[in-house]
C-alpha cells in the first residue's frame, strides 16, 4: 500500500499541473485572443509555458499538500479510509479552480492585469462589483464555472477511482516515514522553487509584452502570493486630519521648476544608470568612510558632478531600485514592487526618455525575475532585459549569478556596439550583484570578505570607466551613477546608513564639480530630466535639485516601520511601532516625516 499511496500523490501532482498547462492556459489565450492571444506565435507560446512552468508545478505542490498528508495518515491508520476525504477535498478543489480559470480569464480584458488578491477589495463590496454586469452574463458564467468544475473533479478523482484503499494491510512502521518525508521533500522542492530565493510572481514575467507575462503567471499562485502580502494602506499612518497633513506636506515637493541650472553640454546625451548593490557612503573615503575599499570610486568622482550628500530611500534592493528610476519613495511595512498591478501605475526614467526617442534596457547579472524585478523593469520603460541567462553557464560563476567585472564587459562592448552602428540615443539601467552576501567574488585584496567585495566591485568600475573613458562613445555619455541602498555594518535604523553617493559622469559633463545640497535618491529622474529640459510633473516624490525651486533640501528614508527625516537642522530618526524618536527628537522634523509617510501611503493605496 506505500506504493499505491505514493503513486496516488505523484498521479494528483500530474493532474493538476495537466489541468494547469491543458485546460487553464488555453481557456486563458483562447478567451482573451483579442486581446493579445491571437498575436502569440508557436515561439511565443513555448515561452510562455516554460516561464510559467515553475510557478504551475509551485501550485500542483501547495494543491498536494493535504492529500500528502492524509495518504500519510492513511499508511500508520489503515482503518481511516480516505477515499471520502480525498473526494470532498478534490470536490472544493474542482470549484475552486473552476472560479479562478473563469475569473481570471473574462477579467482580463478589463483589468488587463492577472488575477490577484484585488479581487477581494471587489468582493467586499458585492453589489458594486456586479453592477455593470447583466443577470443573463452572470447566469451563463455560474453554468461555465460547474460544467469547468465537474471536468476539473473528473480529472482530478481519476486516481481515486483506480486505486483501492485497503482498511487492513502489513504496515512497514519504518519505511513509510522514509518514502514519506522523501517525497515531500521533492513536493517542497517544487513549491519553493530550486533556487536560493523562494518563487514570486516574477519568477513568469520575462516578456516586455506584459500579456506574454500574463499569460505565464498561475492566477492561484498569484492570488495566494499578494493575498499574504496585502494591507489596507490608507488605514496606516493616519497622523493627521486631511487637510492638516496637505499642509505641512504642500511645499515639500515641487515638481516643476523655472530655472534649471546645466551642467551637460548636450541636451540629448546617451545615458547609463549604475546602481551599485548596497555601495553606501561608508566605503568612500571622500566622503566620510573607509579609505581602502573603493579607492577608485574616490578618485573618478573628482572628474564629475558630485552630490556629497545624497541619502537612500530604503534598506532594500526592490525598494531601491523603484525609488532611484521611478522616484517612488520607499515603504516602511511593505514594497510596492510586490504588487504588479500597482508598479505599472508608476512613471519611469526610461519611460519618460522612450517618448524622445531612446532605446531602453536593463543589466542585471543574476536572475532578473527575483522579487518581481522583471516585471518592475517592464513597466518602468525597459524595452530590453539582459539577465545572467543571457551569459553563458561558465560565466555564471557565483550564486548570485555573473560576477560584475563579467557584466561589465558586456556593458563595455554594448556601448561600443551602439557607437558604431550609430544608435542614438539610448539609455541603459545596470544594477551590479557582487557586493552581497555571499560576497563570493574572484578578488581577495582584503581580508574581510564582506568589504573585499565591495573592493572588487569598485575595481571593476574603475576599470570600466577607464576603458570607455578612452573610445568615442565617451564624447556624448552620461553616467548616472548611485548606489540602491546603504550598507548594513551600521545598524540600518541609523542616522548615518542612508548616506549614499551619487555622481554625474561622463563626456556629456561641461566642467567637475561638487554639489553640498541634502538630497534624496528619489530626486535622481526629475534632476536627469531637468538636465533635459524634459518634464517630471508625474514624478510626485522626486525634485529637481538643481532647479531654483529646489528651496528646502531635505531627504527622507525609510527602515522596519520607522523613518529617517534629515534637513539643514539636523536627523531625526522615528520608530513608528514604538511611537517616538531613537534620534534626534525633534517636534518639526517629526511633523514633516509623518505628513510625507502618510501621503506616501494614501498615494499607495490609490495605486
Amino acid at each position: 500500500m506505500i506504493k499505491k499511496g505514493i503513486i496516488y500523490i505523484i498521479s494528483h501532482l500530474a493532474l493538476c499541473l495537466a489541468i494547469f498547462l491543458f485546460i487553464q492556459k488555453p481557456i486563458f489565450l483562447l478567451y482573451n485572443w483579442q486581446h493579445g492571444g491571437s498575436q502569440c506565435t508557436f515561439s511565443d507560446l513555448t515561452k510562455i509555458y516554460y516561464h510559467g512552468l515553475p510557478l504551475d508545478l509551485a501550485t500542483a505542490g501547495y494543491l498536494t499538500i493535504i492529500p500528502f498528508l492524509i495518504i500519510w495518515i492513511y499508511l500508520l491508520f489503515p482503518k481511516l479510509n480516505p477515499r471520502k476525504i480525498l473526494m470532498g477535498y478534490d470536490g472544493i478543489i474542482a470549484l475552486l479552480l473552476s472560479i479562478i480559470t473563469l475569473a481570471d480569464a473574462s477579467l482580463y480584458e478589463f483589468w488587463e492585469f492577472k488575477l490577484d488578491a484585488t479581487v477581494f477589495l471587489y468582493l467586499d463590496d458585492p453589489k458594486n462589483a456586479f453592477a455593470s454586469v447583466s443577470l443573463a452574463y452572470i447566469a451563463i458564467r455560474v453554468l461555465a464555472i460547474i460544467i469547468l468544475a465537474g471536468i476539473y473533479f473528473l480529472v482530478l478523482a481519476f486516481p481515486i477511482r483506480k486505486i483501492e484503499f485497503k482498511q487492513t494491510y502489513q504496515r512497514k512502521w519504518i519505511l513509510t516515514p522514509i518514502y514519506m518525508i522523501l517525497l515531500g521533500g521533492c513536493i517542497f522542492a517544487m513549491i519553493r522553487g530550486v533556487r536560493i530565493w523562494p518563487n514570486t510572481p516574477g519568477r513568469a514575467f520575462y516578456s516586455k509584452t506584459a500579456f506574454h507575462n500574463h499569460a505565464a503567471l498561475n492566477p492561484l499562485f498569484n492570488i495566494a502570493y499578494t493575498t499574504s502580502r496585502t494591507e489596507k494602506f490608507d488605514d496606516q499612518f493616519n497622523f493627521f486630519p486631511k487637510e492638516k497633513c496637505e499642509q505641512i506636506y504642500a511645499p515639500l515637493f515641487p515638481t516643476k521648476g523655472n530655472t534649471t541650472e546645466h551642467y551637460l553640454n548636450t541636451s540629448r546625451p546617451n545615458i547609463l544608470v549604475i546602481v551599485l548593490e548596497g555601495f553606501g557612503a561608508v566605503f568612500i573615503e571622500n566622503l566620510g568612510g573607509m579609505k581602502d575599499v573603493a579607492p577608485n570610486f574616490n578618485r573618478i568622482s573628482e572628474e564629475g558632478v558630485y552630490f556629497t550628500q545624497c541619502y537612500c530611500s530604503s534598506f532594500r534592493t526592490d525598494r531601491g531600485i523603484v525609488s532611484a528610476l521611478s522616484g517612488y519613495l520607499a515603504q516602511p511595512t511593505t514594497s510596492i514592487m510586490r504588487y504588479s498591478h500597482k508598479i505599472h501605475t508608476l512613471p519611469g526614467l526610461p519611460k519618460s526618455l522612450k517618448n524622445y526617442g531612446y532605446e531602453t534596457q536593463a543589466l542585471y547579472g543574476g536572475d532578473i525575475t527575483f522579487f518581481n524585478m522583471s516585471d518592475y523593469f517592464i513597466a518602468a520603460g525597459h524595452d530590453k532585459l539582459v539577465s545572467q541567462d543571457n551569459f553563458p553557464t561558465s560565466e555564471r560563476t557565483t550564486k548570485w549569478g555573473v560576477p560584475d567585472h563579467t557584466a561589465f564587459e558586456w556593458l563595455y562592448q554594448d556601448i561600443q556596439q551602439k557607437h558604431e552602428q550609430q544608435k542614438a540615443p539610448w539609455y541603459t539601467t545596470f544594477l551590479t550583484i557582487s557586493s552581497h552576501t555571499p560576497f563570493d567574488v574572484p578578488y581577495h585584496r582584503l581580508e574581510d570578505v564582506k568589504f573585499n567585495a565591495f573592493a572588487y566591485t569598485d575595481s571593476c568600475f574603475g576599470d570600466f570607466i577607464d576603458r570607455i573613458k578612452t573610445t568615442p562613445a565617451w564624447d556624448d555619455l552620461l553616467i548616472v551613477c548611485t548606489a540602491d541602498h546603504g550598507f548594513n555594518h551600521q545598524e540600518i535604523a541609523s542616522p548615518d546608513f542612508p548616506h549614499i553617493p551619487m555622481l554625474l559622469l561622463g563626456g556629456a559633463i561641461k566642467e567637475p564639480c561638487k554639489i553640498d545640497k541634502i538630497m534624496s535618491q528619489t530626486d535622481l529622474p526629475a534632476t536627469v530630466l531637468g538636465q533635459l529640459d524634459i518634464p517630471h510633473e508625474e514624478f510626485i516624490f522626486s525634485r529637481d535639485v538643481l532647479a531654483d525651486t529646489y528651496t528646502y533640501p531635505f531627504a527622507f528614508n525609510t527602515f522596519n516601520n520607522g523613518f529617517n527625516f534629515r534637513d539643514s537642522t539636523g536627523c531625526t530618526v522615528y520608530d513608528n511601532t514604538a511611537n517616538r524618536a531613537l534620534y534626534g527628537k525633534d517636534e518639526n522634523r517629526e511633523e514633516k516625516g509623518k505628513a510625507i509617510l502618510q501621503t506616501l501611503y494614501d498615494d499607495l493605496s490609490s495605486r
